[in-house]
Parts: C-alpha cells; sequence; structure tokens
C-alpha cells in the first residue's frame, strides 16, 4: 500500500503498518480537510477505494439526507477548540447504503500549517444500532398487535400533558374493554382470539386516524389518547365512532364475530394533571360503563351533565374574574449570559380566584379558549404588560424587553396586528422593546398567511420569538423563511443536560443551527450552575428559569431586577 502514501517518509513505515492491520477505518486528511491516506479496513467499510477518493473531502461518505451537515460543522468545531471529538454520524457506503458510524477526529497541529493532519477513526455500528433499536421497539411496543404498549403509551401521556399545560390546550383519555372477550378464546381458541385482537387494532387506528394515538393497555384492553380537543364533543363522537365500528363483522378464519365494547373516558386537566390520575379516572368511567349496561361510553363522574354545568360555573367565575380584575401578570426574569444583568421579561397570567386561591394559566386558559373568554383575557394581558414594562422604563430599567406569549386564537385574529399597534400607541412603549412569543404549529399553519402577519409586525419593528423551539415539527426551509429574531429552546431539553446525556447534544445542536440562521437564541428552564455554563460554554445569548428568578409579582420583580444588577456575579 506505500503507492497509497507518497507523502509519508520512510521514517512512518512502522506506524503505517500498524494502522494498516487495524480493524477500525482511518482516513488522514492534510491541513485543508483533503483525504490523503485510507487504511484497507475504511475501504472494506465503506465501498471506496483509496483511488476514488483522494484529495476529496470528507463528506464524501457522509448522508446529506440525514441532516449530518450541522453534525459536521460542530464536530469540525470542537476539533478546533478542542483538538478531538468523537459522536455518532450518518454516513453512506459508495453503493449509497446508509450506515451509522462512531467517529473520532483527531488534529496533530504542526508549527508549518501546511504539515498539520486530522486522523480519523471510523466505526461501523450500524448491527449494534440495529439491535437497540430492536431492543427499543420490544420494550415500547405490543408484539401482537404492534402498538404502543403501556410503557410507551405513559410516555405519550407525559409528552401530551407537558404540551397542554405549555399551549393551553386540553385532551382525553379513552379506556376501551371488549365486553365477553373471554369467551371468544374459551369458545374458537386462543390463535383466533389474537386474530381478532389485531383486527380490531386496526379497526381503532382507522377510527382515530391522525387525531391521537392507539394503545394496547394489555389484554383485551385498549387506551386512546385524543390530543389536542377543541371540545369534550369530539371526545364523544369518537366513542361512539369506535362502539359502532366494532359492532361490524370481524371475520377470523372464516368465523363472523360481532364485538361490543364498554368505554370510560377522563380529560385533562379537569380530572386529573398527572397520568396516574387522569388513566385512574378514565378507568372509573369504564367501570361505570359496564355498570350501566355495557356497549357505552361513560364520562368520569358518570354524567356528561355535571362535565357541563362544571363548564358553566367555569364561564361565570371567569367572566367575575374579568369584571372584578382578578387576573395579575406575573413576570419572570430574563437574563444576558454575557453580562449577568436582566436583559427582559416574560409575561405570565394568573388567577387570583377567591376560593381557590392563585392559578396558574394551565387550570383555567382551556376553559377560557372554550368559552372564547381568551380574547378578551388576552387582550388584557398584552395591555396590562405593555403599561408595566413602559413604567419600568421610565424608573431606569430603560433596555427591558417585554415578552409575551400570543395564543393561536389572538394570532389567528384578523384585525391582530392592529390591535398590536393600537396597545403599543396607548401605553407609549417602544416596539422595539415589546417581543411576542409564537409556537412552531402557529407559525407553519397555514404558513404564508402567518409569515404576513409577522412581516407586519417586523415592520413597526416589533421583535418575534420561537416558543418552546424543538417540540414542534417545523421544518429547516419553513424556519429559514420566518422573519423571527430568537429561538426559545423549551424546558424539557435542559433536563439531564449538565449529565452530558441525549439533551445536552441536542441544545449544542440547536444554539448552532441558530446561530447559523443569524437567530438570538434564549433557553428556558435553566436550574443548576451546570445548565447556565453548558448554555455560556456554547455561546447562547439568553436564559430564563429558577436559577435565576420564579414569575414574580410586579413589585417583587423589580426588587429582584434591582438586585441582581446591583450584585452581577448572582449568576
Amino acid at each position: 500500500m506505500k503507492t497509497k502514501f507518497k507523502k509519508f517518509s520512510s521514517d512512518h513505515e512502522n506506524v503505517w503498518h500498524l494502522f494498516n492491520q487495524m480493524s477500525d477505518g482511518l482516513m488522514i486528511t492534510d491541513y485543508q480537510q483533503n483525504i490523503i491516506a485510507v487504511n484497507p479496513s475504511f475501504e472494506n467499510i465503506t465501498g471506496y477505494s483509496f483511488e476514488e477518493i483522494v484529495y476529496k473531502k470528507p463528506n464524501v461518505f457522509l448522508s446529506p439526507e440525514k441532516a449530518t451537515h450541522l453534525n459536521f460543522k460542530e464536530m469540525w468545531k470542537n476539533i478546533h477548540s478542542r483538538g478531538t471529538w468523537t459522536g455518532e454520524l450518518e454516513t453512506k457506503r459508495k453503493n449509497g447504503e446508509a450506515f451509522t458510524s462512531n467517529i473520532t477526529v483527531t488534529s496533530i497541529q504542526k508549527q508549518q500549517v501546511e504539515e498539520s493532519l486530522y486522523f480519523i477513526i471510523v466505526k461501523d455500528i450500524s448491527s449494534r444500532k440495529k439491535v437497540e433499536t430492536e431492543i427499543t421497539r420490544l420494550a415500547n411496543f405490543d408484539e401482537l398487535t404492534q402498538l404502543p404498549n403501556r410503557t410507551q403509551f405513559k410516555k405519550i401521556i407525559n409528552e401530551a400533558i407537558h404540551q397542554a399545560k405549555k399551549n393551553h390546550n386540553t385532551f382525553a383519555v379513552l379506556f376501551l374493554d371488549l365486553d365477553h372477550f373471554k369467551k371468544i378464546n374459551d369458545s374458537l381458541g386462543h390463535q383466533i382470539g389474537d386474530e381478532l385482537l389485531q383486527q380490531i387494532a386496526k379497526r381503532l387506528q382507522n377510527v382515530i386516524g391522525a387525531n391521537g394515538t392507539v394503545s394496547r393497555f394489555g389484554g383485551d384492553e385498549f387506551t386512546i389518547l385524543l390530543s389536542p380537543l377543541k371540545n369534550k364533543k369530539e371526545a364523544y363522537e369518537s366513542a361512539k365512532k369506535i362502539i359502532a365500528s366494532l359492532q361490524q363483522p370481524i371475520v377470523c378464519a372464516g368465523e363472523k364475530i360481532y364485538m361490543n365494547t364498554s368505554i370510560g373516558c377522563s380529560f385533562f386537566p379537569e380530572h386529573g394533571t398527572d397520568y396516574t390520575t387522569i388513566l385512574k379516572n378514565a378507568d372509573s368511567a369504564l367501570f361505570q360503563a359496564k355498570k350501566a349496561g355495557r356497549n357505552q361510553y361513560q364520562e368520569y363522574n358518570d354524567s356528561i351533565n355535571e362535565g357541563l354545568i362544571e363548564q358553566l360555573q367555569i364561564e361565570r367565575d371567569l367572566r367575575t374574574a374579568l369584571a372584578e380584575q382578578q387576573f395579575e401578570v406575573y413576570y419572570q426574569l430574563q437574563m444576558d449570559i454575557e453580562t449577568g444583568k436582566p436583559y427582559g421579561i416574560e409575561a405570565l397570567i394568573r388567577w387570583n380566584h377567591p376560593e381557590r386561591g392563585n392559578l396558574p394559566p394551565f387550570i383555567f386558559l382551556p376553559a377560557a379558549e372554550e368559552t372564547g373568554l381568551i380574547a378578551e383575557i388576552d387582550d388584557w394581558v398584552l395591555q396590562t404588560a405593555c403599561a408595566q414594562t413602559k413604567k419600568w422604563h421610565e424608573d431606569g430599567h430603560e433596555d427591558l424587553v417585554l415578552s409575551v406569549n400570543i395564543s393561536k386564537k389572538q394570532f389567528d385574529r384578523p384585525d391582530f396586528v392592529k390591535r398590536v399597534k393600537q396597545t403599543l400607541r396607548e401605553t407609549g412603549l417602544n416596539p422595539k422593546q415589546l417581543c411576542l412569543e409564537i409556537t412552531e404549529s402557529m407559525a407553519i399553519t397555514h404558513i404564508d398567511e402567518a409569515v404576513d402577519k409577522l412581516k407586519k409586525l417586523k415592520s413597526i419593528g416589533v421583535q418575534l420569538s420561537l416558543d418552546d423551539f424543538g417540540t414542534g415539527y417545523s421544518s429547516l426551509s419553513q424556519l429559514k423563511n420566518l422573519p423571527i429574531d430568537t429561538l426559545k429552546i423549551d424546558k424539557s431539553f435542559m433536563q439531564g443536560s449538565g449529565d452530558e446525556q441525549e439533551n445536552h447534544v441536542l441544545v449544542k445542536l440547536i444554539i448552532a443551527m441558530a446561530k447559523t440562521l443569524n437567530f438570538a437564541v434564549i433557553c428556558e428552564g435553566v436550574e443548576t450552575e451546570e445548565q447556565l455554563l453548558l448554555l455560556r460554554t456554547e455561546g447562547c445569548n439568553h436564559a430564563q428559569g429558577y436559577l435565576f428568578s420564579e414569575p414574580l409579582a410586579p413589585s417583587n420583580c423589580e426588587l429582584k431586577m434591582k438586585h441582581i444588577t446591583e450584585n452581577v456575579n448572582i449568576i
């Protein structure tokens, strides 16, 4: 193989003989990242001969459709700063076959730059990845029906709770039990019983479609998540469709089988705000459905009317709250990581209910949306927060930026931009010091209309932030077209980041991507010094979380700002 490495002197022959014996692939590039050498293992792994890739760049065997470009840029950034990098990349063989590689890149720097080299070790770990994927599938999916199992359904519900709290949505959980299924197993055998369960799983998926997730909870029990919901009626209609679908004959091994099902239904947050409570209440409703005669659905508490009464009570209380000014805007500080000083504040509504105490928004905003009162509440929050921020500017906090969450109904109003202009005019707040936070789903739904509104807001000077980034489904191409200033990283990505876990990598990648697109970055949910150090190291602009301040009433927020400003080393 000497002919392949003309740039190496005879002094390197012993070392290179060792490299030739390596089972891992080895590639060497010059200081301009041109390939100048590969070993036989690299040729075997990738299918490329040395002659085919000499003086080409290493990305010749990377997989662009797997978005490795971003990983690749991050990789070289670390190599230049730390001298080495190890990680996984999606790669491809000469024949186009994709495979996962564990790659280590080491920089060998010389006094003469042109003599510097990069050593790249490539391990094909695709077989290990396939095993890991299969283990994950077996742990989270039912082998018979291929539906999510109980373990996976718990994860799905917990994520639904998180999203519902963030987006002020509601969702429903349906708990199904097939009536008298044991008779099928006893009379026709377990093989037909299994086939029947498989066909029922497909029917449930056809009924629910993209409106939710079907899971096999165990035996002849199924659970269904319907999220998000506009109102309870959607859940009731889904339950009716399920009952009607299963009453149609199912043919198994030539036998026509007719099935009935009983369904219990619970709603978030009305019937629980955690997985255990929501599921337990749906199960209780299922018991009531069976007790009432089977082949029907029941809502938790055994009464749809009670649910309507509760809705009317919430509506009555909300109207009273508006009239009697029971709402209050709290503010959570947003910190400039570089200076350690307050950069901005996020406005967060609270309801000082006379009987139930201080209520967070996820408790009452779904009801406000259901009754249409959300529009009036949104207007009040924007007006109040802008007025308060203007006062703080006059009191010496002249650079403070106000962030306000915008609901979908608020954003979808035809006169939304006009209302923002009017609020700014009435309160005297500088448009450049107002940042409106929208979610990914709001931005990419009817994207042309959304972009038009956002451009109009930008034209008057308002800043725009994409809230909870990383939890939605916007593509990079869509993101590039949005006239936004800031990406706000959802706090869920900070969980475990200080321990170099997966979320750590995701935070770094989001920050790197944001910089590439010239967006500022703010990360919420910062609770530890380790998390702050991560963000500072990666060049994140701003941070928000309990490390600095919880949401505070205006007077307490002002004291907190003053204290931090006078003691900058607090962070």
